[in-house]
């Protein structure tokens, strides 16, 4: 079956979860990628005008964001002449389920007295096997919405290098941005760099932030990813997020542990 896309339109400010936005906790939750990517969306379209760019984005999961009906609602708190700052809220009915606020810069022209070598990027996708999650409940969902290539070390351990892209975009028609397809992806570090073993533990991301220097080209998305787990049943995952000029930026989630009961 061929991924369609990650939500549908449904009336002013909402928004219909397709099931290729399912997670892998809970076939009825969605993955937080794709959520995340739709509150930036928002953004995007509120920015006052092109040459302001989302350089930051803090994202906080308050509760599971069902496969189901969603509003956004946008709110600007800082607009000035070099910086923007934006919130972004999900609904699900009544019930705030993810909130998200975003630094925006205004670019401009510098003249740079030098600059740093450009950074090689990791080995490319081609030619590398597509590699699928094998621990979703259902077998429509992100982990076969996303193409996933690893090139350094492998699922299951906790330091790993891959490249992810799209299957499908977040809404019919519509191509993703950088930054939507960035978080997209991002959110999944955890997931690629697994921080405890996957059969007694779970390790859910309560956050996700990203830093952009500039928005992702191209469709592939690199992940250089590395977790850590402490008994306080706290984790973390920071990434490097690369395209094919080199790093863009970085992600980092902080995760909750918990033992298999």
């Amino acid at each position: 079956m061929r991924p369609t896309s990650f939500y549908e339109p449904d009336g002013p400010a909402g928004f219909r979860a397709t099931a290729w936005a399912r997670g892998p906790w809970s076939r009825d939750h969605q993955h937080g990628g794709p959520p995340a990517a739709l509150l930036a969306r928002a953004v995007e379209g509120a920015l006052s005008d092109r040459d302001c760019a989302i350089v930051r984005f803090t994202a906080e999961f308050l509760r599971p964001a069902p496969i189901g009906r969603l509003r956004v609602e946008t709110e600007v708190l800082k607009q000035g002449r070099l910086v923007e700052r934006h919130a972004a809220r999900l609904w699900s009915g009544d019930d705030l389920v993810l909130t998200a606020v975003a630094l925006c810069l205004h670019r401009r022209q510098v003249v740079l007295p030098g600059m740093e070598a450009k950074s090689v990027p990791p080995p490319p996708p081609e030619g590398v096997e597509p590699y699928t999650f094998p621990f979703f409940p259902d077998p429509v969902g992100y982990h076969t919405a996303m193409d996933v290539r690893y090139v350094r070390g492998a699922w299951g351990q906790s330091d790993v290098t891959c490249w992810m892209r799209q299957r499908c975009p977040l809404l019919p028609g519509e191509a993703p941005t950088g930054w939507q397809r960035a978080l997209v992806a991002a959110d999944a570090g955890h997931g690629v760099a697994v921080p405890v073993p996957l059969d007694d533990y779970t390790f859910i991301n309560a956050d996700l932030s990203v830093h952009l220097v500039r928005p992702l080209r191209g469709e592939w998305v690199g992940l250089e990813s590395g977790s850590v787990a402490e008994s306080s049943g706290i984790g973390l995952c920071r990434t490097r997020l690369w395209d094919a000029d080199g790093v863009a930026g970085r992600g980092a989630q902080s995760l909750v542990i918990a033992a298999r009961s």
